[in-house]
């Protein structure tokens, strides 16, 4: 079983055994620009924090969102309605946008508040005219905050005249937004993009080459046939696992067939958003020579589930382009594009001359490094093909809540693909269902040695059993309190155990992990809190004067940590222990000189 290195001072019996990567000669970067220098800037430090991809575009400034909206057909349209359709917006918002473009994209918002709306509905009114503002769908109208902006808030007690103001005023849609959704409801067409068509493929299998072959060409890539859904599906996950292999420090024989170690590119990417990092431990004269070993970052990013695994990947890339000189418009190129690929079905291909700019091949170009679509050459072009991940990475953002149980939750097709996997006569490597027993077994059905590598996170490899298809193990302790020291979180661990539960666990009503064992691993994670240690300064004070002056003082200084009146001894933070010391040394003379 592969191994995953963990500090000496960190090892229990649970851990599994140490192993670090070879660093690789030379690291190869993306074709976005290094991120190694943190962005200053508190708008870049606001997106490096989004959740989804609809949260990255709610942060974004306006300008940029007018921009997006404002892409040619069916790009801009595809985008428009992706962000109606998005959890950013309310339900109430959705329906307030939908009227403005039909009415004509004017509106008073007293009329929208007092006519279109309940009479009790006029708070939830005006949330959604914020959040419509902030997705820059209406012009502004004072009530979205923004970095470095102030808004204005309607709720509070005391702003009647900034309420009557308001509700003077027009709600207008922005003209980007009000031309492309106008352009999406009247079009028949869903495709962002022109289809590669059978007709097609026929005719270049046709004359395609007969011409090239009186011309005397010939092809730099040999085209192909459109690949299937299966070696779709096979691709990506082929291009996760080997990342994932790589972060646990799988060998050649854990990796299993057809996954093999990441480029060199990717390595660099890793390195650049923090998932490994050079050994701090190595003992040699040249750092460059040190392996890589996965950080804190690197296990928090094993246990969570695919979707927020790939938009960590996305978010990355993103963070890379602060400091690119065209920053904005491949920006632009590669949120519209992301978003656009939500709208596509797997299978269907598109060839790379379609696309508009020399970014959005570039971009077309990195995303396919991360496995999000499969390049090859049909009918004698280059084209990309959509795979599951990116169109499930649109989905979840649009679908998903801002509740942590949509987080949690998984969808009905995924248990349903599960349900499959394991009933096939050949288990399937790709999938992982467990279930968690009222006496901390874990019962994992599985064949992934990688799955096996991410259990060992939190679970005692010592207790590990396995049949064909089905691997046990043990929740203790120990195993919980090394994953802490690691930077594994309790809700990571509870999120990874929600995520994966079985199927027919989702079918029952008893809960998808005993309640014990979840009460028992949040108090494992208290137990950490229960005791701070600090270290302070121990003054003995002379008499009950001296005692009740030094306290006074520390306390207004905000010094003491803790004072014993029967002993008349102060303990004193450390940094503060010379200020303290200056002030009982000035309280002395002065008591001495009376």
């Amino acid at each position: 079983m592969g191994g995953i290195k963990r500090k000496a001072d960190e090892d229990v019996k649970s851990a599994p055994p140490p192993t670090k990567r070879d660093k690789k000669a030379s690291v190869a970067t993306t074709s976005a620009p290094s991120a190694a220098t943190t962005s200053k800037d508190p708008l870049e430090e606001i997106l490096a924090s989004s959740n989804s991809l609809f949260e990255y575009l709610e942060n974004l400034p306006p300008r940029a969102l007018k921009l997006i909206y404002a892409l040619p057909a069916p790009r801009g349209p595809l985008v428009a309605a992706a962000v109606l359709r998005s959890s950013s917006l309310t339900d109430l918002a959705r329906q307030i946008a939908l009227r403005l473009v039909a009415c004509g994209g004017t509106f008073k918002i007293q009329t929208i508040v007092e006519s279109w709306i309940h009479r009790h509905g006029s708070r939830d009114a005006f949330v959604a005219l914020r959040r419509l503002e902030c997705m820059g769908i209406l012009m502004p109208l004072g009530l979205a905050t923004r970095p470095g902006e102030e808004g204005t808030d309607i709720d509070d007690e005391g702003n009647e005249a900034k309420r009557a103001k308001l509700m003077e005023m027009d709600a207008c849609l922005t003209d980007q937004f009000k031309t492309a959704m106008a352009a999406y409801l009247i079009t028949s067409c869903s495709s962002p993009w022109p289809l590669i068509t059978r007709e097609q493929i026929e005719e270049y299998k046709k004359n395609g080459d007969i011409k090239k072959q009186q011309d005397g060409e010939k092809e730099s890539k040999p085209s192909r046939d459109p690949p299937t859904l299966k070696e779709l599906e096979s691709y990506t996950q082929s291009s996760w696992d080997s990342v994932l292999h790589f972060l646990v420090g799988s060998d050649e024989s854990d990796r299993g067939e057809g996954i093999k170690e990441p480029d060199e590119a990717m390595v660099g990417f890793l390195t650049q958003i923090g998932l490994m990092q050079s050994d701090p431990d190595y003992k040699g004269k040249d750092n460059s020579r040190a392996p890589l070993v996965i950080t804190s970052k690197g296990y928090e990013f094993m246990l969570r589930d695919s979707n927020a695994q790939v938009w960590q990947f996305v978010l990355q890339y993103l963070n890379a382009l602060a400091h690119h000189e065209q920053k904005d418009q491949i920006r632009v190129e590669a949120l519209s594009i992301l978003i656009c690929l939500g709208s596509c079905r797997v299978g269907e291909g598109y060839h790379m001359s379609v696309l508009g700019s020399k970014y959005a091949r570039v971009v077309i170009k990195d995303f396919g490094r991360f496995g999000l679509l499969f390049g090859c050459r049909i009918a004698g072009k280059n084209a990309f093909y959509p795979t599951e991940a990116v169109v499930n990475l649109v989905a979840s953002s649009e679908k998903a809540g801002r509740e942590a149980s949509a987080i949690i939750g998984q969808s009905v097709a995924a248990s349903r693909a599960l349900e499959d996997a394991l009933a096939a006569p050949v288990p399937s490597r790709t999938h992982l269902a467990l279930v968690v027993q009222t006496n901390f077994q874990v019962v994992a059905y599985t064949r992934s040695k990688l799955h096996i590598s991410t259990l060992g996170l939190f679970c005692d490899i010592s207790t590990f059993r396995k049949l064909p298809n089905v691997i046990f193990f043990h929740i203790t302790r120990d195993s919980i309190r090394s994953a802490f020291r690691l930077g594994v979180l309790a809700d990571q661990i509870l999120r990874f155990l929600h995520v994966h539960a079985h199927p027919m666990l989702r079918n029952s009503d008893q809960p998808l992990v005993p309640s014990n064992v979840i009460d028992q691993i949040l108090l494992w994670d208290k137990e950490r809190h229960r005791v701070v240690m600090d270290e302070v300064w121990v003054h003995q004070c002379r008499d009950d004067a001296e005692f009740t002056a030094a306290r006074h003082f520390a306390s207004d200084l905000d010094a003491l940590a803790w004072g014993a009146a029967h002993t008349n001894k102060l303990y004193i933070h450390i940094h503060y222990a010379e200020q303290v010391s200056a002030y009982v040394r000035r309280w002395r003379t002065k008591q001495a000189g009376r």
